[in-house]
């Protein structure tokens, strides 16, 4: 993270699963901090806006369509008026609409020119326990929100009984197996879970015990070693294509490789159609190599061709 760039969480989750409730939340844990807020409605009008507590500087509102579609559009032109203001904000929060793809908002702060200025703190999904079985079957806007999160939410864990609760975290579980998941009524939990985060922690556990996605759905994970090296052009230029080609199917990467000329392990992650790969720091236990693919409707032959092609064996 560098210095003096805006803190920025993105807030994601389907219609009605407690969004609004979380960034009160947030914004009063964060009120004696310089807080600005980006709120986006589906629709011509907002309403969620009046129900927003006022612990925030300056309120954004970009209506009338879904905030991903608006990147190189309002969303950018809000993004420069930010960085204009004296003092910065400290804290960016962005309420997504509830149909929005979050991996695409997400990918916006990804690039170089974004962030010099914003440092992606986290992707947070809500999900409403109440209503996930149905939602899960019917929206697939929901998958995508999962998939790109950091941390998942259950929210309203109040109305519905445990053994169902343990359920969703399975399906969750599957569909993304690099996010925290948090249990929580009325969106309330350990803020400092979000606001303190330095950077994702990525566990290789989760690599090695990637969860089942139920039977019924299509969405599959799937881990493939990758012991060899790859070099970082060919690497980066195969799996950005791949991305582009298939991203209505490809929703996820994420793992570990090693480059040619590098000693040090690599984390490649693809957020929406951006891919990112970035040297990791030191640690007394060495990331497992091996890549996590979250898709549908793609074989693991197909992606271990796609590897094999640009794997270096010598």
């Amino acid at each position: 993270m560098q210095k003096n760039t805006v803190r920025t969480f993105i807030l994601t989750g389907f219609l009605g699963s407690g969004k609004t409730t979380l960034l009160n939340g947030l914004l009063e844990h964060e009120k004696n901090k310089l807080n600005y807020v980006v709120e986006n409605e589906f629709g011509k009008v907002s309403v969620d806006n009046a129900l927003i507590a006022k612990n925030y500087n300056q309120l954004f509102e970009l209506n009338n369509g879904c905030i991903c579609c608006s990147l190189d559009g309002e969303l950018v032109e809000v993004l420069a008026q930010l960085i204009q203001t004296d003092p910065k904000p400290d804290n960016l929060f962005i309420e997504a609409s509830g149909v929005a793809d979050a991996g695409q908002l997400a990918s916006i702060f990804k690039r170089d020119d974004v962030m010099q200025y914003y440092h992606l703190q986290q992707v947070l999904c809500l999900v409403d326990a109440e209503n996930f079985e149905e939602r899960i079957e019917e929206v697939p806007e929901l998958y995508r929100q999962i998939v790109a999160s950091d941390l998942v939410l259950i929210n309203k864990c109040d109305l519905v009984r445990e053994p169902y609760i343990d359920d969703v975290q399975r399906i969750i579980s599957g569909i993304n197996p690099f996010a925290r998941i948090v249990r929580s009524e009325y969106a309330r939990f350990d803020f400092g879970v979000l606001t303190n985060k330095a950077e994702t922690v990525f566990s290789g556990d989760l690599l090695e015990e990637v969860a089942p996605i139920p039977s019924g759905h299509r969405m599959k994970s799937i881990a493939i070693e990758v012991p060899n090296r790859f070099e970082r052009n060919q690497l980066f230029a195969s799996l950005s294509t791949t991305i582009l080609l298939y991203y209505h199917q490809l929703y996820r990467i994420k793992g570990f490789v090693k480059l040619e000329g590098e000693e040090k392990p690599v984390l490649v992650q693809s957020t929406g159609k951006k891919l990112s790969l970035t040297s990791c720091v030191e640690s007394e236990k060495s990331p497992p190599l091996m890549l996590v693919f979250i898709r549908k409707d793609i074989e693991r032959k197909g992606l271990e061709r796609i590897l094999n092609r640009i794997t270096l064996f010598n």
